[in-house]
């Protein structure tokens, strides 16, 4: 078994795995298959990915990062709930690949999954014609409709988080996760304790969401395989679900944040921002500036930015009471 694994800074995010252990947890978890290769993917930037390949085929294998990363409150247990949203990600869509296995290597969780041949999309793009990106983003959008159709009993993260009755309590909770995430990194600020107490005060405009919705949590082409085939384009898999959770659909970064375009509404069959409430899309952009925030402290960025889009949401929120 040839092992290639990336090096990487001993501060560096994610770390290399213990290759003894993997070559061990490989040869368990694959035992009927002679493991030929396992070579690590520079995507990603969260978990470990490689693909291994066996004299019956390849896998996409994920290793979550060592205990003790600094990983913040909406990341906390990622594995553990992908494991939990596998059956409901797969019964809701057959783009997501299907879970093998979930295991541990050197006490680092871990999954596999089959190998899907294609090409990252966001790799690609700008390669591809107009037409070409507008028809994957109508695909995008069929697929957000199919998850977004699939209720839950609970909205927030899945286990082993709690889940909440209602929406606004989420909110609130994630929220105060990551504030408590700011003070810890020494980021904290005046605006974070007014935006929560914003929270507090639209608690009954949050709770129209009344049905938990499947969100895939990072709907982007980062995470799109493609494949190109006679002249046409297509995707063939949705990847990495492990930030899914249940709430509302607006709520989801990339459809409030990332600028998907009119080809994706048109697959979703109707354009959310058209009739959405103006304080629960304000709320959704507060909250992400906040993690925005934590992440300058990941990426040794200036917070200048994520802190004054964060302070334009106080002032909208501020008109909107």
């Amino acid at each position: 078994m040839r092992v290639s694994q990336i090096a990487r800074d001993e501060q560096a995010f994610q770390q290399p795995v213990d290759e003894q252990a993997l070559r061990a947890a490989l040869q368990r978890e694959l035992s009927k298959q002679q493991v030929t290769s396992v070579t690590e993917l520079p995507s990603g930037m969260f978990n470990n990915a490689y693909r291994v390949s066996t004299d019956r085929g390849a896998y996409a294998l994920k290793i979550a990062p060592v205990a003790g990363a600094e990983v913040f409150y909406n990341e906390r247990f990622l594995m553990q709930r992908e494991r939990a949203m596998a059956t409901s990600l797969t019964s809701c869509s057959a783009l997501v690949p299907r879970y093998l296995s979930f295991f541990t290597v050197d006490d680092r969780e871990a999954f596999l999954q089959p190998w899907v041949e294609g090409e990252l999309w966001h790799e690609i793009s700008g390669t591809l014609s107009d037409a070409e990106n507008d028809r994957l983003w109508r695909q995008l959008g069929e697929f957000a409709r199919r998850l977004h159709s699939c209720s839950g009993s609970g909205f927030g993260y899945p286990g082993p988080f709690s889940q909440h009755d209602r929406w606004s309590a989420f909110i609130a909770d994630n929220v105060a996760g990551m504030a408590e995430d700011s003070r810890r990194l020494n980021v904290m600020t005046r605006d974070i304790e007014v935006y929560q107490r914003h929270i507090e005060a639209f608690a009954e405009t949050l709770n129209q969401v009344s049905t938990p919705k499947l969100l895939h949590g990072d709907l982007w082409p980062r995470n799109v395989i493609v494949r190109r085939s006679e002249g046409s384009i297509s995707i063939v898999a949705v990847i990495d679900g492990e930030r899914a959770f249940w709430g509302d659909p607006l709520s989801d970064w990339v459809l409030l944040l990332y600028g998907v375009p009119q080809a994706f509404w048109e697959g979703y069959g109707e354009n959310l921002l058209n009739d959405a409430c103006p304080v629960r899309s304000v709320v959704y952009r507060g909250m992400y500036a906040l993690l925005n925030i934590l992440e300058t402290v990941r990426f040794a960025e200036s917070p200048a930015a994520p802190r004054q889009r964060l302070a334009a949401v106080n002032h909208e929120l501020n008109n909107l009471s």
